[in-house]
């Protein structure tokens, strides 16, 4: 598999246990949902950890803000203190209930806090005591069975979609970390693989009409679910608007030929550098 591909696939699977145990693997992404803003923060990793098997119990904090905007989000003023609220929720709820905490889902002028236990016992007394410093700020609270992890994969989990762009993001950032200048156009390849022949033909005619070039056409030996490969490249700038739209089309065409979209790699433009 190519660098770029590993890349991106060490971004998203480098999480599992630090040095000091179990880290995570948080990120944060927007979404649109009538045509409101929500604001997702989430633990990527939690739901295939040791964490979720060991934690059958959800408990959700629904916070109400004080300084909205008119889009439904908090305030600038406000996020310094909401921090502050966040962290106190962890220390208290993780220390008393050895709760997991897996995100945050913020909307409509509120704020909910998602974690998990094994131990529900006394969970609003220990919410009251980390919140006794914030009296302004009306709470509720309740806890739940889910061994499912409903709240976690419906609420703050992201759609495939939305996975795809962090995934994107992930990538440039590592590549302007690394000096890349990222509006530079340069060649990016992409990576399908598909059930059959056939729709890997197909697929490929369309994306040649688009401008791609066709590198690759190959067969994974020993692979029985989609062993037909594609490498394809265009000539493409990789900022975060540009890649998402090249990714999305792939992504969305893939899927209409029975395929996966398997990620992207370049090489990094620096100065003068196509």
């Amino acid at each position: 598999m190519k660098s770029g591909i590993l890349l991106l696939l060490v971004l998203l699977t480098g999480f599992c246990i630090s040095a000091q145990g179990y880290s995570g693997d948080w990120d944060t992404y927007v979404m649109d949902v009538e045509n409101k803003p929500v604001s997702v923060m989430v633990d990527l990793a939690f739901g295939v950890s040791p964490e979720a098997k060991e934690r059958p119990n959800a408990i959700i904090i629904r916070l109400k803000l004080l300084s909205v905007l008119k889009n439904g989000m908090p305030s600038d003023k406000e996020v310094k203190v909401l921090n502050e609220i966040e962290d106190s929720l962890v220390e208290k709820l993780s220390g008393s209930l050895q709760a997991a905490y897996v995100g945050r889902y913020t909307a409509s002028g509120v704020r909910d806090f998602y974690f998990y236990s094994n131990d529900t016992s006394g969970y609003k007394h220990h919410i009251a005591e980390a919140l006794q410093k914030y009296p302004a700020f009306h709470w509720m609270a309740k806890a739940q069975p889910d061994e499912r992890k409903s709240n976690y994969y419906d609420v703050l989990y992201p759609t495939s979609e939305e996975m795809e762009r962090i995934q994107n993001r992930r990538v440039v950032d590592e590549l302007r970390s690394k000096g890349d200048i990222i509006t530079a156009p340069r060649r990016v390849d992409h990576f399908i693989f598909f059930k059959t022949e056939a729709d890997r033909k197909a697929f490929a005619m369309i994306v040649q009409d688009s401008g791609f070039v066709v590198e690759n056409a190959g067969q994974e030996q020993g692979v029985k679910d989609r062993p037909y490969s594609l490498q394809i490249s265009r000539v493409d700038k990789i900022d975060y608007d540009n890649i998402d739209k090249v990714t999305l089309y792939l992504w969305k065409l893939a899927l209409q030929h029975f395929a996966k979209y398997d990620g992207w790699e370049t090489f990094v433009v620096r100065g003068e550098e196509k």
